[in-house]
Formats: C-alpha cells, sequence, structure tokens
C-alpha cells in the first residue's frame, strides 16, 4: 500500500513539489546576493565612500571618489558573476533533477537486478 501511495505521489503531485523546490532555490539566490540592488547600484561608490570636494583638495578627492566607485564596480561585478554562475549550475541541476525524477523509482528495481547478475557501472 505504501508503495502505491509513494509512487502516485512520485508521478503527480511530486512534479510540483520538484518545481516548487527548484523556483524557490532560484528564489533564494536573488534574495541571498540582491541581483536587483546590485545592478541598480553598480556605479555607486563602494560603502558609500566618498570625499567631501573643497577648492583645495578637488584633484584628490575626484580620484578617491573614482577609486571608490571602480573597486564598487569589481566587487559588484564579481558578485553578478557569482550569482550568474550559480544560476546556470542550478539551472543544469534542475534539468537533471527533471530528467533523473521518472527514472528514479525505476532504479530501486533496476540497479539490484543488475548488480545480482554481476553488472558494474
Amino acid at each position: 500500500m505504501f508503495a502505491v501511495l509513494l509512487l502516485s505521489w512520485w508521478y503527480s503531485s511530486g512534479w510540483s513539489w520538484l518545481a516548487r523546490r527548484c523556483a524557490a532555490k532560484y528564489l533564494l539566490i536573488s534574495e541571498a546576493l540582491s541581483i536587483g540592488i546590485l545592478i541598480k547600484t553598480f556605479f555607486a561608490p563602494w560603502k558609500q565612500i566618498q570625499s567631501t570636494t573643497t577648492l583645495q583638495n578637488f584633484i584628490q578627492s575626484t580620484v578617491d571618489n573614482i577609486v571608490s566607485r571602480v573597486v564598487g564596480m569589481v566587487i559588484r561585478g564579481f558578485m553578478l558573476f557569482t550569482a550568474l554562475f550559480l544560476y546556470i549550475l542550478l539551472t543544469a541541476f534542475t534539468i537533471a533533477s527533471f530528467i533523473i525524477w521518472p527514472i528514479a523509482p525505476m532504479l530501486v528495481i533496476i540497479l539490484p537486478v543488475l548488480a545480482a547478475k554481476g553488472v558494474s557501472l
């Protein structure tokens, strides 16, 4: 009875459960790395560090502000690249999950039979 219930869930509600889990992971990456905020503030100074500009220190404060913006761009660019890498990795995992999902219950039967026959993977 348990096997029948498990298989009926696996091939019906299990698909939506798997889709919700994968979607939640995409949302987790987006929220953890704040993709929207990183894109909106890409050219902003790092940690909002800026020098006050007066007539005497105009060149120094301009260089400080440019360096702060470049540091911000580099760090935000690295974080955006990391997010892109994680999205690609998660997409590959999601595709693999949807391919393996219908086969997994059959593997419980197939793998012991193959092992009994002496077939090594």
